[in-house]
């Protein structure tokens, strides 16, 4: 990896940027390209991945019935919105967007630790009720659904239903 002075300004210290460019495979994205841009001053840095593979677009629907259920391992790629209708919940993919593996207990659990950016109000804290239901596995039960245009999101779970998009 060769690194490259660029004529790009640092935003937080305006030296200059260098740049170093990487291909490699990684577990469920396949061959990627990592373009990263760094600051040797004050050692901001930039990373901005391209992915190659790509497959068909698709929704995964996983209906959580059960406390067996939350252990389900998710793997949701950068470009994957993930939807919980019951909840009126949606985790959409951002500009920085990372892939990541979890279970659907951690989306679960995530999705209950953003509240407390929603305020303290009586909705918020019934919705927090709700979902300390559902996380001990006695309350209501709901569904995961993952749309994702990449198609390489997937949760490990016998009762997932895979439909393709169409275009």
């Amino acid at each position: 990896m060769e690194e490259i002075k660029t004529d790009s300004i640092c935003p937080n210290c305006g030296s200059y940027l260098y740049y170093i460019e990487n291909t490699t495979e990684i577990a469920y994205e396949g061959k990627i390209t990592i373009h990263t841009f760094h600051c040797k001053s004050c050692y901001y840095k930039n990373i901005i991945i391209d992915r190659h593979d790509r497959e068909k677009p698709k929704i995964i629907k996983l209906r959580v019935t059960n406390k067996n259920d939350l252990k389900a391992i998710v793997y949701r790629s950068p470009e994957a919105y993930i939807i919980i209708p019951e909840l009126d919940a949606e985790i959409a993919p951002g500009i920085a967007s990372n892939g990541y593996i979890t279970t659907v207990e951690g989306i679960i659990v995530s999705i209950r630790d953003k509240l407390s950016l929603m305020g303290t109000g009586e909705e918020i804290n019934y919705l927090r009720q709700r979902i300390d239901g559902i996380l001990s596995g006695t309350e209501e039960k709901i569904t995961i659904i993952i749309d994702d245009d990449s198609g390489k999101s997937k949760i490990n779970s016998s009762k997932v239903e895979v439909t393709e998009k169409s275009k």
